[in-house]
């Protein structure tokens, strides 16, 4: 026998200490009293429990998801994006091996890796030249844009 981590021997050993301090009739008194605060502590322990298990009704609310039909589309949009993302994989799959293919096409005659691109002829600069149209228009056109009217 077990009574709150306290063996069966140890139990009576405090109640006979109990019975030689306070006495047979305060001790009856004393262990209603016991009785009652343990009986008023199981009562609170078990509307504690039942509050608990109503407020934290699992079945219940998956019952009322089901309902209303919240659980099946929930179910339903979770196999839409597992489709999504199995097509994205696909996608990205696909691009891989273009890349690879574009990589692989015979390149044209001439061309290096190591070549910038092709190179544009440079202009001669000199002091005494004219001013191509484009650049006279656009001086033009800051001019204009710059004088009062």
């Amino acid at each position: 026998m077990n009574f709150l981590g306290i063996g069966g021997l140890e139990l009576i050993v405090v109640f006979i200490i109990g019975l030689l301090v306070v006495g047979p009739v305060r001790l009856v008194e004393g262990v209603r009293t016991a009785r009652k605060y343990m009986t008023e502590l199981r009562r609170q322990r078990e509307e504690l429990t039942q509050m608990v298990e109503e407020a934290v009704d699992v079945e219940g609310i998956r019952e009322r998801l089901d309902q209303d039909g919240l659980f099946n589309d929930v179910r339903d949009l979770t196999s839409e994006l597992n489709d999504i993302r199995e097509d994205a994989q696909n996608i990205t799959t696909d691009a891989a091996d273009l890349k690879s293919l574009a990589r692989s096409v015979v390149r044209p005659s001439g061309y290096s890796r190591t070549a910038t691109g092709p190179q544009t002829p440079k202009q001669p600069t000199s002091a005494s030249s004219e001013p191509s149209p484009s650049e006279t228009s656009a001086e033009a056109n800051s001019e204009g844009a710059g004088a009062p009217s």
